[in-house]
């Protein structure tokens, strides 16, 4: 958000080194990750329930892919959003929301910065949390 940037020459060139070397590490990693997860909570939770309760197969897809979309827009957008606008004191749930989602979305454009009132309970915890 522009507030957290390096200002020497050694830390822009180990910005630099870190990204190169860290980003396509991350993907790879990532992309691991979630060949293995995809297994248990796709393919296993559609089977068991289709054996089980013997309904069709692309009725309990959809029923799975709305139940995961519901708990991922919960877990990544409404709870932080409930949260923010609970600890900053100028901020309403739209604006939280708008934060979260110009966040996660890598946008980032800076206009809702959380933590920045000085006066505000645990800020360093909080920034560092955010961060």
């Amino acid at each position: 958000y522009g507030h957290t940037a390096p200002l020497s020459d050694g830390g822009k060139a180990f910005c630099i080194i870190y990204s190169v070397i860290g980003i396509p590490f991350t993907l790879l990693f990532l992309t691991a990750v979630v060949q293995r997860i995809m297994v248990y909570s796709t393919w296993r939770p559609i089977m068991y329930v289709h054996t089980r309760w013997g309904l069709s197969k692309p009725l309990v897809a959809l029923v799975h892919a709305t139940l995961l979309a519901v708990v991922a827009v919960s877990c990544f957008f409404l709870i932080p959003a409930a949260i923010f606008s609970a600890l900053e004191e100028n901020w309403n749930f739209l604006e939280s929301f708008y934060f979260c989602f110009i966040s996660l979305s890598t946008i980032g454009l800076g206009d809702y910065v959380p933590g920045e009132a000085f006066n505000q309970r645990f800020r360093e915890l909080y920034k560092l949390g955010i961060t």
